[in-house]
């Protein structure tokens, strides 16, 4: 069974090896150029991911996964960098900035939607593949 919460899904009754889905979620990351980090937090891991020239992102990615085999929860969350920046009083010169800035958000926030939809896609294949993977420790 799989739920879905804001930002994540949850999987119930699959029983599977959380270690690793976290591998292969790293590979997942890898193979879109990112550079990844993952490690194990209270209840869980996390994967942080960032730098991939497929995606040009103004920002990081954040995945974590927080359960036990049997009832985990996957949250992916894109996490911005900080808020834009100060160009003084020029009206033309923020125009010409402001319209690169935005351009380039744009090209970010479509990235993003073109990663997350990715990213579950890969991630529901993944889980069909490992279901009762925790017995096999």
């Amino acid at each position: 069974m799989v739920m879905l919460e804001q930002n994540g899904k949850n999987w119930k009754n699959k029983n599977i090896n959380l270690a690793l889905l976290v591998k292969h979620l790293g590979d997942f990351f890898i193979k879109e150029d990112f550079e990844a980090i993952k490690g194990e937090i209270p209840n869980g891991y996390q994967i942080f991911a960032h730098d991939s020239s497929y995606y040009k992102l103004n920002g990081y990615v954040n995945v974590t996964i927080i359960g036990k085999p049997s009832d985990f929860t996957v949250k992916l969350e894109f996490c911005r960098e900080g808020k834009g920046h100060f160009f003084g009083p020029i009206l033309l010169s923020t125009m010409f900035i402001g319209g690169y800035f935005l351009k380039r958000k744009l090209k970010s926030e479509e990235d993003w939607m073109k990663l997350e939809k990715k990213f579950w896609k890969y991630l529901d294949n993944i889980i069909l593949h490992l279901n009762n993977s925790a017995d096999n420790q």
